[in-house]
Formats: structure tokens, C-alpha cells, sequence
């Protein structure tokens, strides 16, 4: 009789520490088990993955991201700390736009976003680790259209009235989180003529160059940007912009946005597999610890005016001591 098609007796035990150590082997080769509790198989076999190198992706402004000299913004400031603190790794720097990061990241290529917005579409691409707090995006707009900008009671800006007005032009980033709140409100009026988007190269500087030359009205954006395309930021930080002439940026006032007063914790961000788990567990052995954290703090703290840092003092005070100890990306 063929031995293999022979049937098991009926009283034959099964053999659960056989199939346990079955399923264990395919575990150990990839042959197609499903990964626990939807992480990526690569995730679950291997957390610790070799980091030799990160490419950064660095923002596409000059001010926030790859600056000149005493105009160096958060993330380049952020690479070179960690370059000094992690020499094993080969760190270097890719300009990109928001689409195009998050288009990579999709892709698992081996790159990291040094400053980005949790949301539920990209916690699906990336894994995370918290980096700084920064205060909540705000409308900048030209001061001579800042009357016909709605408003309420407080000053702030009634953005949805403001996005269904197509006779006040906004420029805006494509593929930029600004927040929940005014993420959910920016979805709504999606399609609005009101609105044009824009991910092409430095287009954070552009759109307030836009709004200058009187090709828009108004952008979102942080309003410590005026802050640091000054050419002495440094002086900036310990008073108010000073006054210039004609398509300055003392032209362009900055507002408060209705429904948008939290702040916001900002990230590092890197593929949702073994290599991005790998290289957040590598900085955040850099960042999760009392010298790292203020690093953290003071890279953004300066840039911040007396009224945000009085206003939301605690709340920051209460971020940076939790970013100094380590933390788990997630």
C-alpha cells in the first residue's frame, strides 16, 4: 500500500507541538503567514535592522530646510546634530517637496521626513517618533486685503468662509498636512476655484512670494517663516520684524485661524518596515535623552514670539520633558 495515501487512524492524537514548530519555520522564512497586529511581516522578523545610511528629505524651503549660512532651518539643523551624535551612519540630505516624500516613503526606499504631521493616511506608510512642538499653522495675508478676510468677535479667521470666497485667491501646498482641524476644513472645499496648489520645488518660500507679487492673497504657513526669511533671523527672534518698504515682508500679517488654537507635535518619519524601525530606534537613542530634548527645544523655541511661548508655555515644557526620555517609534 502507497504509504502516502494511507489515512491516519481515527484515534491518532493531533500533534499540536508538530504543527507549532511548522508554523514556527515558515515564520522564520516569509512563506506567507500574515504579520501580527498589521505590522509589516519585514517589521515583525526584524525591528533592528542595520542602518548604515539615511537620506533625509529635506524640505523644499530654504529657510525651513537646507539654508545658508546663519539661515539654517529646523531640519538641517536636526541632520547636522545627528551627524555628529551618530557617525557610524552615513547621513545625507535630499531636497524634496511634501508629495514627493511621502511618494518615496510609500515606496519603503530607505529615507526619512526629519519634520512632519502624524495622520491616519501616512501612520499607514511610516513609523514615527515625536521631535518638537511647534504652534498651530496661521493664515498669512496681504495687509491690504486683511478687511475682507472673515473674521469673528476674537480676530480669528473663519477659514470655511474664507475658502468659499473665490474673490480672495489662496496658495497652498499640495500634499501638506496643516493639522486635523483645518485639514478637515481645507477637504471640503476641495475643487474650490478659490484655491490653488502648488509641490513644486522651494514652494515654501514661492507661496509667500506669491502673496507678495500680488499673485495670491493669502497662504497657510507657520508664522515664524516671516521670522526666518528675515536676513538676520538671529536679531529677529529677540524683537518684532522691522518695518520695510513696498512688497516687503512687512506687507504680509499673520492670523489666527478659528478652531485651529492647539498646538502641534511635529515628527521624524521614516518607511513603515524593518529599515524605518531600524534607523527611528538609532535616533531616538540620540534624541530620547535630556541633552537631545534640548536640542529639540531650543532649534525651535528661538523662533517662537514672547506671546506663543507665555501662552502655551506649560503645554511645551510638558512636551520636552517627555521627549527626553527614550520612546518607541510608532
Amino acid at each position: 500500500m502507497n504509504p502516502v495515501s494511507c489515512p491516519a487512524p481515527a484515534s491518532a492524537p493531533f500533534n499540536f507541538v508538530r504543527l507549532a514548530a511548522s508554523l514556527l519555520a515558515l515564520a522564520n522564512f516569509g512563506l506567507g503567514l500574515p504579520a501580527l497586529a498589521g505590522e509589516p511581516a519585514a517589521a515583525v522578523r526584524a525591528t533592528d535592522a542595520e542602518v548604515h545610511q539615511i537620506t533625509w528629505l529635506m524640505p523644499d524651503s530654504k529657510v525651513a530646510g537646507l539654508g545658508t549660512g546663519r539661515s539654517l532651518g529646523f531640519s538641517d539643523r536636526l541632520v547636522g546634530y545627528l551627524s555628529e551624535h551618530l557617525p557610524h551612519i552615513q547621513h545625507r540630505s535630499l531636497v524634496a517637496n511634501s508629495k514627493r516624500s511621502w511618494q518615496l516613503l510609500a515606496r519603503g526606499e530607505p529615507v526619512c521626513i526629519p519634520a512632519a504631521l502624524r495622520t491616519p493616511e501616512r501612520e499607514a506608510l511610516a513609523y514615527f517618533i515625536d521631535a518638537q512642538w511647534v504652534p498651530p499653522p496661521q493664515l498669512i495675508v496681504r495687509r491690504d486685503r486683511v478687511e475682507r478676510v472673515p473674521r469673528n468677535s476674537a480676530g480669528e479667521v473663519d477659514l470655511a468662509r474664507l475658502l468659499s470666497d473665490s474673490k480672495l485667491r489662496g496658495a497652498l501646498f499640495e500634499g501638506r498636512s496643516y493639522g486635523p482641524h483645518l485639514d478637515n476644513l481645507l477637504k471640503q472645499a476641495q475643487g474650490s476655484s478659490a484655491i490653488a496648489l502648488y509641490a513644486h520645488a522651494g514652494a515654501s518660500d514661492k507661496l509667500l512670494n506669491m502673496v507678495l507679487a500680488d499673485r495670491a492673497d493669502y497662504t497657510l504657513d507657520y508664522n515664524f517663516m516671516l521670522r526666518l526669511r528675515a536676513p538676520d533671523h538671529e536679531a529677529i527672534q529677540r524683537s518684532p520684524p522691522p518695518a520695510s518698504g513696498p512688497g516687503g515682508d512687512a506687507d504680509l500679517l499673520t492670523l489666527p485661524v478659528q478652531g485651529a488654537e492647539e498646538g502641534m507635535i511635529g515628527a521624524m518619519a521614516c518607511p513603515r518596515n524593518a529599515w524605518g524601525m531600524g534607523a527611528l530606534r538609532q535616533v531616538d537613542r540620540v534624541l530620547g535623552t535630556p541633552a537631545g530634548a534640548r536640542f529639540l527645544r531650543e532649534a525651535v523655541e528661538g523662533l517662537l514670539s514672547p506671546d506663543i511661548r507665555r501662552h502655551y508655555g506649560p503645554k511645551i515644557d510638558a512636551f520636552y520633558r517627555e521627549r527626553a526620555r527614550p520612546s518607541k517609534p510608532g
